[in-house]
Parts: structure tokens; C-alpha cells; sequence
């Protein structure tokens, strides 16, 4: 049985660089009262942050790919979809790219019945997120779950007990879609295509549309295009092709072109037959695309240069402002044009590239030159620090400039712009930290470390190094984690850097301490001490004190570990370092309880209080007054316990804690104990108590 009290997971104030600064991460988790371990950036300074986790029992949530504004001859294939989706079916919809696939989804989703799907309808696409970590990222946060632990085990779990609809979009670009099927329990899902070895039995094969249907369509995107047998040439040429009929229909309609001039066009061109190649499709979209382009202008052509650096997703205007030079009236004009032609649509305050075709187009032959990439790497740098510092609302923000971002280091790694791709993971990183995206970070920190090593940047490689070993203990990768600790410390050590040398003994300790190998964590922990007390380091050597107390702590050495947290307090306290200051407290206020000794755990717990509150950690806040309430049952002073434990509740359920249940399930043990002194509610409480703070 666990521990219910709130150490901190690991141990406690966890330090982790943000750029060439550090941003210190404060984890406090349901463990056993083990204090505090210290994973610490190249700097050591310590700062608090936490993850946000939406309410508790929330439905899923998950934003849906945008309708087509004409839809047409598709009720064949929208009925037996009506027909086949539904709880543990896997459908799939099969054909060549430009088919209209997402757009059948899209519409086909949105038609069905609320209570076929209780549970809700999520949405991932694969289109540039082919890793099979970055789906279940997408369906954890749709159900409300922490991005962190085993996550294949949380999502199957989670999908287990709902009867939810997966849309997985774009599946022949995933790396193992079955690795994501078999988590699905009984939810339904819905499959697009181009791959029929993607597809179970229930597979639709979505084809090309018939004359007739196909003529009505690109007069339908066309307008009034004139000539009636020219657009009926130009259907058949066009196969029934339904993204060459929008891109066609649009032209016509922007350009007031006659059909017969674009028929003669179309003739001498050597647009193929429908097929099912790729390189064909492609060959054919661009042979549109070019015609189409040529007719915008300058301006407008970098900013679908700039759609297509980024990724297939929604797009904001300010990046091109920025790309523009500040004008947002050219700016404004500019995506006029683009949606004219339906290169661009608009998906409410955002855009969106007309379609995945267009967006390989953009990225192929309109590629940014390196002037253009560069402003707007700058634009992304500040943006993303600005609205770092901004806490929630901003990260809120960041949500939908993520995949632009990951994007773009990709494009400035491979055009060799070495210092934007340090400076545009520095400026993203703590969101991506605080966040949970984990995957994300690794893939951002891994290219960083492969420019610092272009760019001959030993100091750099070395912070690269020691975040990929943060970021893979964070997620439980200990082994991997001491890989890269120990590939930095090589570094420092030829560098002479002690202050790091220090910093990463220490991490290597953790991962000892973690794995329950104590002789060799007190090794390292006591070179680690030994370093930060010969370069005055004062905040990290009270940090490794802390470690080594939590170290004897997990041992039952409870006199021995008190014995460093009293050591390592006054320390804390000298060099200013409040987040510490308030994981030690709470660690001493553990030993005081184990002793028995609830007066002075009450006390410590109370200080500790005051810190968070102090500083707006609201997750600390929380945990600290359900520790103070816990020891204030256990001194039978119930009123207290109750008043304590909920604030933890309402603070939970402000924030969206993790632990909000297992709050509330405590404060209605308290409640149910408090209205009889009668010896059978007494002992139902105590008992409870008890299970929550002893290990079997």
C-alpha cells in the first residue's frame, strides 16, 4: 500500500535548465516519505513550476479538422459510414491523396447521433507527427490525463472504460499504427488512408467522382465560369480529381479567366491520368499549383513559402506580419489572395493550407531563403519566451504554435542556422518541460545538441546532453537518462567546469537512488557535496544535502536523515532559495511524524505552507495543506483536519490536480468521522488514515 503523504516524486526540487538558465521543477507526487532528490541544470538556480492538469471527470476534448464549404456526392459513402461506426469497430477510408478523405471524416463525424459516442470524439493526425508517442500524447490530453509515467499504460486504461470515437487521420504516414489500435478497449475508430494494408475488413474505398458529378463540383467552386462544354472537358481531363477540381474552380473564380483559355492550357499540359503513386499525385497538384501561383504575387508567394515551412496545421497571422516586415495591411491583402485561390482557408481567427498536396507544394518550391527563415525564427524566439513567461494563458497559446515550432527547428537544423536552432529550443523549452510534452522536448533538445556539435559548441552539447538525461529521468528512462549524464560529465570534466561536474554527479546520484542502489547514490551524492563546497556553490550544496537526507530517509535512517535536512535548511534559507526552503520543511515535518512527534510535523507543515502560498505554487499549496490535515487526523483533531484537507479540495479543483479524488475521498472519510464521537466512526478513520501512510 502507498504512502499518501506528498514527498516529492524522485525526491522534490528538481532544477531544470531553460537555456542557459535553469527553470527548477518542483514534482509532488503520492510516494513514500522519501524527501527530495535534485535534478539540476548546468547553473543550479532553482525556480518553481508545475504541470496544469485539467478537471477530473471532464469529457474528452479534441478539436475536429474543419468542413469543406462545398460538399457534394458523397451520400454513398456517408450512410455506410452512419452504418458501420459505432463501439468496437475499426473502419477505414482508403484512396489516393487529394480524395477527400479528411473532408468525408470531417463531415461524416460530425453528423452522428450524440449518444452513439458518450464518451466524446478524438482526433489526431498523423501528417507530420508519424510517432506513435505523439498519438497517445493527443488522446491522453483529450481524456484529461497527466502526460507522464507509462503512458501506453495510462491511455488503455483510460480507453478501457469509455466509448469514445478515434478519428486517425493521415495513417499512412504513422510508424506503428497498430501499436495505437490495440490501446482502443471498446472505443470505435475511424481510419484515413492511402494505404489499404492500414485496413481491417470494413474498409470504404473512396473514389474518384463520375462526370457529371465531378463537372457540377467545379462549377460549384467555380462559379460562374462560363462555357459550358469547356467545363465539361475540363472535369473528364481532371478525372473527378476533388482537390483539382477545387484548385481549378477556385482559379477560374479568382482570375475571371475564360474556361476554354484554361481547357487549352490544361490539353498542352501533361497533367496525367489518375493514379495511385504518390509522385503522381504530386506531379499532378503541382502542375496546378504553379499555374495558380503565378498569378499572386510576390508577398503572397512567401507567405505560402512560410505555410509550408511550418507544419500542415493551423496557422496565426503574426508570423506573417512578422515575415512581412510588420505590414499587416499587405498582410491582410496577401491572404486574401491565397484564400481566393484556395491555396489558404479560413478556419475561424486562424488559416489553414488548402490541403496536404498544397502544403508539399509550399514546402518544395517555395521554400524560405535563409533571410526570410531567419525573421522568421526571430518572430517564434520571442514569441514563444514572451508567452513562456506568461504561465498558463500564454502556454495556452503555445498549444497551437507547438508543431510550428518543432517544425521549424527542423528547417533551421537543416539549413545550418545553428544559433536559431539553440535559441528557439531555449525559448520553447519550458513550455515544453512545464507542459508534459516530453516527446516533443526530446526530439527539440536532440537537434540542439546536433547543432552544438555542428557549430563545435562544447558548453552547449553539454547542456543538451544533461536536459536529454532530465527530460528521460522524468519519464523513466533511468538507464538511457545516466547514458547522457555520463557523456556530459566527460565534457565538463574537460572543460573544468566544476560547478557542472558537481551539478551532474549529483543527477547521476539520483538515478542510483532511484534504483535503489544506495552505496553507489551516497558515492556520488558525496563527490557531488564535496565539489559544490569548494566552489561556494551555497544553494547546491544545500540541495545535495537535502538528497543525501532523503538518501537515509529511504534507508529508515529517519535520526540520520533529519540530520541533513537540519543541515541543509539554514543553507536554504541564507542563499535565498524559497522552493527549497519549502521541500525541506516538508521533509523535516515527515520525519517529525514517523516519530510521532505530530505537534512539531503540524509546525514544519505550516511553514512549508506559508512558503507556497508565497510563492503561487498553487500544486504545492495543496499538497501541503492535505499533509497538514492528514497529521491533524492523526492527532484527532478533526475540525482541522477537515478545514485543511478542504483547501486542499478547492484548491484541486481550481487547478485541476491530479489527486483531486483522493482529496475528496479524504474529506469525506474527515466529514463522515466528525458528526459521532462514537468509538466505530473513530476506528473507520483511523483505519483509513493508517492505509493511507503504510507501506504492506
Amino acid at each position: 500500500m502507498t504512502d499518501y503523504r506528498f514527498d516529492n516524486k524522485g525526491g522534490g526540487d528538481q532544477n531544470i535548465a531553460q537555456g542557459d538558465r535553469s527553470i527548477g521543477k518542483q514534482e509532488n507526487r503520492q510516494q513514500a516519505s522519501h524527501g527530495d532528490h535534485n535534478i539540476f541544470s548546468q547553473t543550479g538556480d532553482v525556480h518553481v513550476e508545475h504541470h496544469h492538469y485539467p478537471t477530473a471527470g471532464a469529457k474528452p476534448s479534441s478539436i475536429l479538422p474543419g468542413e469543406d464549404d462545398i460538399f457534394l456526392h458523397r451520400e454513398a459513402e456517408l450512410t455506410w459510414l452512419d452504418q458501420h461506426l459505432s463501439p468496437d469497430k475499426v473502419v477505414a477510408v482508403c484512396g489516393p491523396g487529394g480524395m477527400g478523405k479528411s473532408a468525408l471524416a470531417a463531415r461524416a463525424v460530425r453528423s452522428l447521433p450524440p449518444d452513439r459516442f458518450p464518451d466524446g470524439i478524438i482526433f489526431h493526425t498523423f501528417y507530420h507527427q508519424a510517432e506513435t508517442a505523439k498519438a497517445l500524447q493527443t488522446i491522453a490530453r483529450a481524456l484529461h490525463l497527466p502526460i507522464e509515467g507509462n503512458l501506453e499504460q495510462e491511455v488503455a486504461a483510460a480507453l478501457g472504460s469509455r466509448q469514445a470515437l478515434l478519428v486517425l487521420d493521415g495513417a499512412e504516414e504513422a510508424d506503428d499504427l497498430d501499436a495505437v489500435l490495440r490501446l482502443r478497449g471498446r472505443c470505435g475508430v475511424l481510419i484515413t488512408t492511402r494505404k489499404k494494408s492500414d485496413c481491417g475488413p470494413l474498409r470504404w474505398d473512396l473514389q474518384a467522382l463520375p462526370d457529371e458529378e465531378a463537372e457540377e463540383v467545379l462549377r460549384a467552386w467555380g462559379g460562374d465560369a462560363g462555357d459550358q462544354e469547356a467545363i465539361e472537358q475540363i472535369a473528364k481531363l481532371l478525372g473527378g480529381w476533388p482537390v483539382a477540381l477545387r484548385l481549378a474552380g477556385h482559379y477560374l473564380h479568382s482570375t475571371g479567366e475564360p474556361a476554354t483559355d484554361y481547357l487549352r492550357w490544361l490539353q498542352e499540359e501533361p497533367f496525367k491520368e489518375l493514379g495511385d503513386s504518390e509522385e503522381h499525385q504530386r506531379d499532378n497538384a503541382a502542375l496546378l499549383l504553379r499555374r495558380s501561383t503565378a498569378q499572386v504575387g510576390e508577398d503572397a508567394r512567401l507567405v505560402l513559402g512560410l505555410a509550408g515551412c511550418l507544419a500542415f496545421d493551423l496557422l496565426a497571422t503574426a508570423p506573417m506580419i512578422a515575415l512581412l516586415e510588420g505590414d499587416e495591411r499587405q498582410c491582410r491583402k496577401v491572404v486574401n489572395e491565397l484564400v481566393n485561390y484556395g491555396l489558404l482557408e479560413r478556419r475561424g481567427e486562424r488559416l489553414h493550407i488548402g490541403h496536404a498536396l498544397v502544403h508539399t507544394y509550399a514546402h518544395t518550391e517555395l521554400a524560405l531563403n535563409r533571410e526570410s527563415l531567419k525573421r522568421l525564427t526571430e518572430h517564434y524566439i520571442v514569441f514563444c519566451y514572451e508567452q513562456s513567461q506568461a504561465g498558463l494563458e500564454g502556454y495556452a497559446r503555445l498549444d497551437g504554435e507547438r508543431m510550428h515550432c518543432q517544425r521549424l527547428i527542423e528547417t533551421c537544423l537543416d539549413s545550418e542556422l545553428w544559433e536559431d536552432v539553440k535559441l528557439l529550443v531555449w525559448a520553447i523549452n519550458t513550455y515544453l518541460d512545464r507542459q508534459g510534452w516530453w516527446t516533443e522536448k526530446l526530439a527539440a533538445i536532440e537537434m540542439r545538441l546536433t547543432a552544438a556539435r555542428q557549430a563545435g559548441d562544447q558548453k552547449d552539447e553539454a547542456w543538451s546532453l544533461n536536459e536529454l538525461g532530465v527530460t528521460c529521468q522524468r519519464r523513466g528512462e533511468l538507464e538511457q537518462a545516466r547514458v547522457w549524464y555520463e557523456q556530459c560529465l566527460l565534457i565538463n570534466r574537460e572543460l573544468g567546469d566544476r560547478q557542472g561536474e558537481g551539478v551532474i554527479l549529483t543527477n547521476i546520484a539520483n538515478i542510483y537512488q532511484q534504483q535503489g542502489k544506495y552505496g553507489q547514490a551516497l558515492e556520488q551524492y558525496q563527490q557531488g557535496l564535496n565539489i559544490r563546497q569548494e566552489v561556494g556553490d551555497q544553494e547546491g550544496e544545500g540541495a545535495t544535502l537535502n538528497s543525501i537526507g532523503s538518501l537515509y530517509n529511504a534507508q529508515g535512517d529517519i535520526k540520520k536523515a533529519l540530520q541533513y535536512f537540519e543541515q541543509c535548511l539554514p543553507l536554504r534559507q541564507e542563499s535565498g532559495d524559497k522552493i527549497g526552503e519549502g521541500v525541506t520543511l516538508n521533509n523535516i515535518a515527515n520525519i517529525y511524524y514517523t516519530q510521532g512527534d505530530y505537534r512539531n510535523a503540524v509546525e514544519q507543515h505550516k511553514k512549508a505552507l506559508a512558503i507556497r502560498r508565497e510563492l503561487g505554487d498553487r500544486a504545492g499549496e495543496a499538497e501541503s495543506c492535505w499533509n497538514t490535515g492528514l497529521t491533524y487526523g492523526d492527532m484527532g483533531d478533526l475540525a482541522q483536519a477537515e478545514e485543511h484537507i478542504g483547501q486542499a479540495v478547492e484548491i484541486a479543483e481550481q487547478i485541476g490536480h491530479a489527486a483531486l479524488d483522493q482529496f475528496r475521498d479524504g474529506l469525506e472519510q474527515v466529514r463522515g468521522a466528525r458528526p459521532s464521537s462514537h468509538r466505530k466512526g473513530m476506528s473507520a478513520l483511523w483505519d483509513w488514515l493508517r492505509g493511507k501512510r503504510r507501506g504492506a
